[in-house]
């Protein structure tokens, strides 16, 4: 008979052990891999610029009147490193220049 209260005890303990929620979890989330540009000028543009990263990727981008408090606007997501950017519209090219932007970084670039 004490064999039984033995036996059922320690089955008691072990289920109790088994039941409990042991060690601790955690979760890390990180940002994105990206860095973005920011195209500003003091003129108006009517129609968006070309822009090329490292003669690859081309797309085209709105550029924003920039006023006075204004850090808003559609920024374009570019992986981060050394890049060569070359903006232009209707064949002239407005801004050419290497640049380096790191992880999470947005790079405002002034357009004549």
């Amino acid at each position: 008979m004490k064999n039984k209260y033995i036996l059922f005890a320690v089955l008691g303990f072990a289920l109790l052990l088994a039941s409990c929620k042991v060690g601790t979890y955690s979760q890390s989330g990180g940002q994105p891999d990206q860095a973005y540009l920011l195209l500003v000028s003091n003129n108006r543009y009517s129609t968006p610029v070309d822009v090329t990263i490292d003669g690859a990727t081309h797309f085209e981008a709105k550029v924003f009147k920039e006023k006075k408090g204004t850090i808003k606007g559609n920024t374009y997501a570019i992986n981060p490193g050394t890049r060569n950017v070359v903006i232009s519209k209707d064949g002239n090219v407005l801004y050419s220049a290497k640049i380096f932007v790191s992880t999470q970084e947005t790079k405002k670039i002034q357009l004549p």
